[in-house]
């Protein structure tokens, strides 16, 4: 639980700006991944995975026993917050999803 407290704690800046986001314009804190690439024709197919406000991706494991998981990343870098390790945009990944945290990624 202290991990998660923690990293609630890290993340206080941001998720304020979003609520500073949302009251200004309307925007939601989570978002369909066409909400921040309308230009990316994959964005408006995809209903697996989410923007947490422009800065991170988050992919969700839907199904029993699933451990890994294919992820697409819209264009630019994206790092795996969980290992640090940086892709490029534009394809799409397999990434592990252990039971101990699900696979996000920082837009860079």
């Amino acid at each position: 639980m202290r991990k998660y407290y923690d990293l609630r704690i890290s993340m206080h800046d941001y998720i304020k700006s979003l609520y500073a986001e949302a009251h200004e314009n309307g925007s939601p804190l989570l978002r369909a991944m066409f909400y921040e690439f309308p230009e990316d024709g994959r964005c408006w197919e995809l209903q697996d995975q989410y923007m947490f406000g422009a800065k991170y991706l988050a992919a969700p494991i839907l199904q029993l026993n699933q451990f890994r998981r294919d992820v697409y990343l819209p264009a630019g870098q994206w790092k795996l917050t969980s290992t640090g390790e940086v892709f490029q945009g534009g394809q799409t990944v397999t990434v592990d999803a252990p039971l101990a945290y699900m696979p996000v990624f920082e837009r860079l």
